[in-house]
């Protein structure tokens, strides 16, 4: 009986260090994530609904994302948005959210973004699918 319980003991034991050292690692990947966003300022690259290019759309737009989970986009004589943003190792997603209702074609921009491709700290690769269209981004930061 003693061994049996020093044995559950050394597998729960286990059990939770994996399970922790898990997370440390998922939470590790999320701060590299964050870092390599908030370090920059980013702009549309290309965008592209379904088949055709919409990248002039967002020409001029710049984001700026802060690791506080907010954003900032700015275009000269425009009003300057804002919103939330969070990214997530776990399933390789970052979503956008606009505080209020930004203007045409902007909104597009919002939602839960899949990344594709991550190049490198500047410059990565999104697609999300909206009622059977996908969209694609490509984000790059100014140097």
């Amino acid at each position: 009986m003693k061994k049996q319980v020093v044995l559950f003991f050394m597998i729960a034991v286990m059990l939770f260090s994996y399970t922790s050292c898990k997370k440390a690692i998922q939470e590790a990947q999320e701060q590299e994530i964050t870092n390599a966003i908030t370090n920059g300022t980013w702009y549309v690259l290309k965008f592209t609904e379904g088949s055709v290019d919409k990248t002039t759309d967002y020409t001029g737009w710049d984001a700026v994302y802060y690791d506080n989970g907010t954003f900032t986009m700015t275009k000269t004589g425009e009003t300057p948005l804002t919103g939330t943003w969070a990214g997530n190792a776990a399933d390789w997603t970052f979503t956008i959210a606009f505080n209020s209702t930004p203007p045409s074609p902007l909104e597009k921009l919002g939602g839960v973004w899949t990344v594709t491709r991550a190049v490198s700290t500047d410059k990565g690769s999104y697609s999300k699918t909206v009622a059977g269209v996908i969209y694609e981004l490509e984000m790059k930061k100014r140097p």
